[in-house]
């Protein structure tokens, strides 16, 4: 069924898709993210000289919680990459001349 599957998501190209949609997906939440805090940081007010202080904390937990989503995100591009995409064996680099990656360069 798997097989079935990867060569679905390979021959249509909805494979590389969703990968894109992944990333596109984190690179989103990280810049949504960084407007909130300078949205945060703009309309906040901060402490003045007469030691006024702002009585809305900054929401940490949601800053964690953007980061572990969008590590999520590019976790599973990169490992739908891997799965649809596996690196090339050293049997299919000879046949098509490539250079093996532990092979040092001649000059």
């Amino acid at each position: 069924m798997f097989s079935k599957l990867r060569e679905v998501l390979l021959t249509q190209y909805i494979g590389a898709f969703l990968i894109a949609l992944l990333v596109w997906q984190a690179a989103v939440e990280v810049i949504t993210r960084i407007v909130r805090i300078g949205y945060w940081f703009y309309y906040t007010p901060h402490p003045s000289m007469f030691a006024e202080y702002s009585r809305e904390q900054f929401h940490w937990d949601s800053v964690v919680l953007s980061i572990v989503r969008a590590a999520m995100y590019l976790l599973a591009a990169y490992v739908l990459g891997r799965w649809l995409y596996p690196p090339a064996s050293s049997k299919a680099r000879d046949e098509a001349g490539l250079p093996h990656v532990d092979a040092p360069r001649e000059p």
